[in-house]
């Protein structure tokens, strides 16, 4: 899990690098940006108030100094997702706009990689994800699993079963902090086994935490950064349909929308 961080922490200071290269606050009007910024100031209101599904605006036939102007627009934010799938790679990463996001997709690896702009409240490759999970826990395939293992696990497991099973996850969150439980290090392997990551991580600057999918619906490991100084690292699990605080609500989105609209303004040739 550690290696897999620092792997995509890489991947988030190059970025954090490019967010210096290309200065939000200037700003250069021409008619390209112009209309861009217009698009996506219009999808963010579709989104918001027509309910519709994310739209995305295709930057692959854009030329370099266009997408470096776009990069000085919109910036880049604090929020991440990384998600391989039969060989293809996503990347996304949120704008200094809620709701508007930079997202790359690389096929495979003698392909170049495809760059876009999509508005939503979440990337909609995040859905695929989603419907590949397995369906709840079923604390009957799992007990020959935990036989050996403590009274705190099988009890922690017999939660999450029922847990997952309740109405409730669509908007709200339970975190499990595995410090505060009665676990032994034999417990812990255990869970890893059961609760194995997969192919999809989120990473949240802001709140400096990193999560991490699992094979089933509704639960996802969390690690947060509880004391800098120290370094120090807290494990825990979320019961949840998707980890929704870390992202944007709907309000935000028309905040976008009107701060977007002051830099149409300048932009308008």
């Amino acid at each position: 899990m550690k290696k897999k961080q620092e792997k995509y922490k890489k991947f988030f200071d190059l970025l954090s690098q490019l967010k210096s290269m290309f200065c939000p606050g200037y700003l250069r009007g021409n008619l390209r940006s112009f209309n861009l910024i217009s698009d996506i100031i219009k999808a963010l209101y579709a989104v918001l108030i027509e309910r519709k599904k994310n739209i995305v605006y295709d930057l692959s036939v854009v030329v370099q100094n266009e997408i470096e102007e776009f990069f000085r627009i919109l910036g880049l934010g604090e929020l991440c997702i990384f998600y391989s799938q039969s060989g293809a790679v996503f990347a996304a990463q949120q704008t200094l706009f809620s709701g508007v996001w930079w997202v790359e997709k690389k096929v495979s690896p003698d392909k170049t990689s495809s760059l876009s702009v999509e508005i939503g409240l979440i990337p909609r490759f995040v859905t695929v994800e989603q419907e590949e999970r397995l369906q709840n826990l079923d604390l009957d395939t799992m007990l020959p699993s935990l036989q050996s293992t403590s009274v705190g696990l099988q009890a922690l497991i017999s939660s999450l079963v029922r847990n997952t099973n309740e109405n409730y996850l669509a908007t709200n969150e339970k975190k499990i902090q595995l410090n505060l439980l009665p676990l032994v290090p034999q417990d812990k392997k255990a869970l890893f086994n059961l609760l194995p990551k997969t192919e999809i991580t989120i990473y949240s600057q802001q709140k400096q935490a990193w999560v991490f999918g699992t094979p089933w619906k509704n639960i996802w490991w969390i690690e947060e950064l509880t004391d800098e100084e120290i370094n120090r690292r807290e494990l825990g699990l979320l019961v949840c349909e998707f980890p929704y605080s870390l992202f944007p609500v709907s309000s935000e989105l028309r905040i976008s929308a009107r701060r977007l609209e002051k830099i149409a303004a300048q932009l308008k040739p």
